[in-house]
Formats: structure tokens, C-alpha cells, sequence
């Protein structure tokens, strides 16, 4: 009777492990919602480009899609990689776009000279496209401190007489 608890109980862990394998698949398919980043600059070879955008999926910036005209870009920094995405799996949705990490190229972008710093107020990335001999510059503003914000505006001071002129 033992035995026929265990058979069940190891079947029942393997059926776990599958069917968990099976939806961390389907969750890697699954298409990210990817916000702009307002107050970033950009300059490709010393001149800020006519339509351009970057975008991230939560707070941090790593990866970051950057849109240059109809072209985008998957830039991780961390791995020092610059991936050229097509077009057709990326949805424009309301101020924000649809693009999953699978539909992600095998093979990354040739690129050098890259500098990944904080400055203070930005974040700055730059990487050279060799292909294009480009060197993009990117500058991601850090947020606000809020904590160090003053809860409200001080109070407006009232002008007081002025007891040492003339007038009254």
C-alpha cells in the first residue's frame, strides 16, 4: 500500500516539474509591456535623432528598448550587448509597447567603445555601432527623491509695514 502512495506521490511531483517547466515557457512567450523613460536624451554621432524613444519594463534600466526613427534596439548593458529587434513583433499599444524577450535575436549587434556610468543626476550609456560607425549617447535621468521633498510649499510670507518710511 506504501509503495502505491510513493508511485503516486513521485508521478505526481514529475507532473509538477513538467507542467511547471511548461508555464515558465509560456511566461517567457508572454509579451512585456514596455513604458517610456520621459526627460531621457539621446545623440547618435553628436546630433539628437528626429523621432526617437526608450522604454523600460519597470524602474530599472536593464534592458531598455530604444526606438530610432522605425528601428529598434534591445540594449543590455550589463552584458554589453545591442540587439536590432523586428519590427513586425512589436506592438504599439497607448504610450507603451508589447514585446516579448523570446522573439530576442541569437546574435547581438558588433559593437565597442562602451561606457556605462552614473553621473549624478543621469545614468549615461554610450556604445559604438560598428557596423554603422554610430555612437549613440544615452542619457536616463534619475527619479526624483521624493523622501527629500518638503511635504508642502512654505508659507507665503505676509510684507509687513515698513514703520522707517514716511508713508503710513
Amino acid at each position: 500500500m506504501r509503495i502505491r502512495y510513493a508511485h503516486a506521490a513521485v508521478w505526481l511531483w514529475v507532473l509538477g516539474a513538467v507542467f511547471g517547466s511548461f508555464l515558465a515557457a509560456r511566461a517567457k512567450d508572454k509579451p512585456l509591456s514596455w513604458k517610456p523613460i520621459e526627460d531621457a536624451l539621446l545623440r547618435v554621432n553628436d546630433a539628437p535623432p528626429k523621432e526617437w524613444g526608450v522604454y523600460r519594463t519597470g524602474k530599472k534600466n536593464e534592458p531598455l528598448l530604444l526606438q530610432i526613427g522605425n528601428r529598434f534596439l534591445l540594449i543590455e548593458v550589463h552584458n554589453r550587448h545591442v540587439f536590432q529587434l523586428d519590427l513586425s513583433k512589436i506592438e504599439h499599444k497607448s504610450g507603451e509597447l508589447l514585446w516579448s524577450p523570446a522573439d530576442r535575436p541569437a546574435t547581438p549587434l558588433p559593437t565597442s567603445d562602451w561606457l556605462a556610468d552614473d553621473i549624478g543626476a543621469a545614468f549615461v550609456i554610450k556604445v559604438k555601432l560598428q557596423s554603422e560607425n554610430a555612437l549613440v549617447d544615452l542619457q536616463l535621468p534619475h527619479p526624483p527623491e521624493v523622501g527629500s521633498l518638503p511635504d508642502r510649499p512654505p508659507k507665503e510670507q505676509t510684507r509687513r509695514r515698513n514703520y522707517f518710511s514716511g508713508d503710513k
